[in-house]
């Protein structure tokens, strides 16, 4: 079983208040598999007491962060010493980073886990 993390878009497909044009796309944006648990290894090189936002995550169990978990998950990797990790650790957390930077901005966007 892997784990799949996703950039989605969800939130009002009303178009009142929104600029001319075509609207912005629903569901999935992008996705990133995980085969290896580079996510797993991540989280506990880094350290579980500093990214808790990521250590309370049940990769397998349907999680989606939106809102302040994103905010907060931002912030925790913004502060972490990502040269402890390995290549295919420090892409799964710069890919998280900059996902979050993303749904900071957008607040339609967020960043969903599950098992495959």
């Amino acid at each position: 079983m892997a784990l799949v993390v996703e950039l989605r878009r969800g939130g009002s497909v009303s178009r009142t208040g929104r600029k001319p044009g075509p609207r912005p796309s629903l569901g999935m944006l992008e996705r990133w598999v995980d085969d290896n648990d580079e996510f797993a290894m991540a989280v506990e090189r880094l350290g579980r007491h500093r990214v808790p936002s990521l250590a309370r995550i049940d990769p397998y169990g349907d999680t989606v962060l939106r809102g302040e978990a994103v905010d907060q998950m931002v912030r925790e990797l913004e502060g972490a010493d990502l040269a402890r990790l390995r290549s295919g650790e420090r892409k799964v957390v710069t890919t998280l980073l900059d996902w979050g930077r993303r749904c900071r901005t957008d607040r339609d966007l967020r960043i969903a886990f599950s098992g495959d």
